[in-house]
């Protein structure tokens, strides 16, 4: 996953001639003219059903809102690391595009920003399904409260494990 951080918009302008005719000139052109859009929010608003409007990675999504929302109880493989580009794929085979409910759990934000929410697709949780396609591990805080699907998640991590399905594989 790319790590989130904050750049100020001046800089992007200032960067954006030294881009020209390069893969990164769009993106910085699409940041600067959607910076509203993406830029991290206090999160006051939590919906129960949303549109996917793109896909971050593995395990983040951005709804057609602009809201950014994290997966709870799980997280995929980081940029650079074995497998980040199958669990990208395979979250965006999953949810882009389409509609979807948001099911909330102890902790709804975090302190980037994002939204924290299973997401269900057609009444399936799609961090479940990622976990059991082994492009995700579950993930267990020690001081916090379990999350709801804890159990069920480290269920589908240990199918995975036992199939050597994505990450497992290795």
């Amino acid at each position: 996953m790319a790590k989130l951080i904050t750049v100020s918009e001046n800089l992007l302008e200032d960067i954006l001639p030294h881009l020209k005719n390069t893969p990164y000139e769009k993106k910085i052109k699409d940041l600067i003219e959607n910076t509203g859009k993406y830029q991290t929010q206090n999160i006051s608003y939590f919906p129960k059903e949303a549109k996917v409007e793109r896909i971050v990675d593995g395990d983040t999504i951005v709804l057609h809102s602009g809201a950014i929302v994290r997966y709870v109880g799980i997280t995929s493989p980081e940029t650079n690391e074995p497998f980040e580009k199958e669990a990208t794929e395979a979250n965006r085979k999953l949810v882009e595009g389409k509609e979807i409910k948001l099911e909330y759990d102890n902790y709804k934000g975090d302190k980037f920003g994002r939204i924290l929410a299973y997401v269900i697709v057609d009444g399936k949780n799609v961090s479940m399904k990622l976990a059991r396609l082994g492009m995700a591990q579950v993930v267990v805080y020690q001081k916090k409260k379990p999350f709801i699907y804890r159990e069920l998640l480290l269920k589908a991590q240990d199918e995975a494990k036992k199939n050597k399905r994505g990450i497992w594989g290795l």
